[in-house]
């Protein structure tokens, strides 16, 4: 292992990735913090795939209430308003009020609950892992 352009030589600590204080072409000067190469980007991932899931998620539950404590019309209503809340709210982001939006929907998760219990316990998995993205984009915020 005397070729210095080879990966695995001393030299090279990264890798592939380039020589030691580099992460693919950013200069060592200009690493951050994170790690990241886009920090807002992958926050906004994050969030958008928390949010989208939770849709997903809820619009599935609906034929499970269809058979057990039964889907009226203005719960079908309800919880499809809040699917295309959440569907929203995971495409908008990228603009200040969309995260705010994401944290209404997560009241509307759990406040329909009262139309049907099982949305109660939904809600509450949803919300903290909502708390956990809203934690994760101060940590980068602060870091990047």
């Amino acid at each position: 292992m005397t070729d210095p352009d080879h990966p695995d030589h001393p030299d090279n600590a990264a890798g592939p990735a380039g020589p030691a204080g580099t992460v693919g072409s950013e200069p060592a000067g200009e690493r951050r913090p994170s790690g990241l190469r886009n920090p807002a980007g992958s926050v906004r991932a994050t969030g958008g795939v928390t949010l989208g899931l939770e849709a997903f998620v809820v619009l599935f539950a609906l034929a499970p209430i269809a058979k057990t404590s039964g889907l009226t019309a203005p719960k079908l209503v309800a919880l499809l308003v809040i699917v295309v809340l959440l569907i929203v709210a995971a495409s908008t982001l990228g603009r200040g009020w969309g995260w705010w939006l994401g944290g209404v929907c997560q009241v509307l998760v759990i406040a329909s609950g009262f139309l049907t219990p099982a949305m109660f316990i939904l809600g509450i998995i949803f919300a903290v892992i909502w708390a956990a993205v809203l934690r994760f984009k101060r940590t980068i915020a602060s870091a990047g």
